[in-house]
């Protein structure tokens, strides 16, 4: 057995990063921005390098990253030009039709192969100023949208019929473009920005990232604590709900100016299980499932049927893993129900586990091999989309009683 003592702090956001990147690049040459904040992930590198040759007739690698190809498609499309985006061919099955919708609006033609996504674009086009946009699988369209709405030569006016799924990513990327100096106006079914809104600032720290923080945390709530220096109490990430979940699920959490300390209350106390909405933090879900099949008493997970829509059918796979445990599930359109029984059985065979190409599965499964399951994570470097860092800080911080 073994305890888990963190003490540290989280890499920086990918989300808040890719933001920052794509508003960044419409500085002037004068004005270049420099973001902190330390980021390794594929995710973030893949966009990096992406500007180190953004020209038309370029050809860009996405790798499996949902925001880099939508965030960068509506980028490159700035630039008339032919574009050329390549990624995994799960990437390209993901939904893309509201992609193409955007830029049929647009006068931007999009082919969509197994392998890549071609672009020709006359740089951006629109017949009375007003973008229509679908919320309703994915946030990441109008952000992209949002974001790469600078020095137009025209108000540009974004209209939904609904507010959709993730909401809180939304939110995000109203607030980065805000903080970049983009001049627009909001209400309940829209957002005009104005014309020829330039970046204005010169610097943009860049804050830890909260989806990579649960993984640590999770491990703290098995097996013992962890403490998040530079924390950002006030941060606009969705999944700093997990503070919340973890709490009512028997945690202590202790909140500082610039801290988070989770620790369980007594070496016996037993998670408990709990009744979530994840409609607006869907990340959450593999590793919460998970953590859920070691709690006492059923949990209910649901709000997100966008779920089957990530790098995984992440609801699918969440059940493979847990059934596994010897727990029982049942699969509902947006979520699952965890019913653990009375008491947990390790298995004494080894078994496999693919993450099917999904970092958050990676780290679902790595809280069986905490508590001692004979479990051999296939594909384990799958972590790197995110948090290239996570397998060492789980060696570093635990500990043989």
């Amino acid at each position: 057995m073994k305890t888990f003592h963190f003490d540290g702090v989280i890499p920086a956001s990918k989300s808040y990063f890719n933001r920052a990147l794509i508003c960044a690049s419409y500085a002037s040459v004068n004005q270049a921005v420099t973001l902190t904040g330390k980021s390794r992930c594929d995710d973030v590198e893949k966009m990096q390098k992406a500007f180190q040759h953004l020209k038309k007739d370029s050809i860009y690698d996405c790798g499996s990253a949902g925001t880099v190809l939508r965030f960068l498609a509506l980028r490159a499309s700035r630039i008339p030009g032919l574009h050329i985006l390549k990624g995994h061919p799960r990437l390209m099955s993901r939904p893309q039709e509201d992609l193409n919708e955007i830029f049929e609006q647009m006068s931007v033609k999009m082919q969509l192969f197994s392998d890549r996504l071609i672009i020709q674009s006359p740089g951006w086009k629109l017949k009375n100023n007003t973008l229509k946009v679908n919320r309703n699988k994915s946030s990441q369209f109008i952000s992209g949208v949002l974001l790469n709405a600078w020095n137009l030569d025209f108000p540009l006016h974004l209209d939904w019929d609904q507010n959709g799924v993730s909401e809180g990513y939304w939110q995000m990327s109203l607030q980065v473009v805000k903080d970049f100096g983009m001049s627009l106006e909001q209400n309940s079914s829209g957002v005009t920005i104005s014309p020829h809104s330039q970046v204005q600032i010169q610097n943009y720290a860049v804050e830890s990232d909260m989806s990579s923080a649960f993984a640590i945390a999770a491990h703290a709530a098995l097996n013992g604590e962890a403490l998040f220096r530079q924390f950002p109490t006030h941060t606009l990430q969705p999944d700093v709900v997990f503070l919340q979940i973890l709490e009512k699920m028997g945690l202590q959490v202790e909140k500082n100016s610039d801290h988070v300390r989770l620790v369980q209350k007594n070496s016996e106390a037993q998670l408990r299980g709990l009744h979530w909405n994840l409609n607006g933090c869907p990340d959450l879900f593999p590793v919460l499932a998970t953590l859920c099949a070691f709690a006492k008493g059923p949990s209910r997970l649901d709000g997100a049927p966008h779920l089957i829509f990530k790098e995984s059918n992440r609801i699918e796979k969440t059940a493979e893993l847990i059934r596994q445990m010897g727990v029982q599930t049942k699969i509902l359109p947006d979520g699952m129900e965890i019913h653990p029984p009375e008491h947990l059985v390790i298995p004494k065979k080894a078994f496999e586990y693919n993450p099917d190409h999904d970092h958050r599965l990676a780290f679902a499964a790595s809280l069986l091999k905490a508590k001692n399951y004979p479990i051999q994570i296939l594909h384990p470097e799958v972590v790197n989309k995110s948090f290239p860092e996570f397998w060492d800080i789980l060696i570093n911080s635990s500990q043989k009683l």
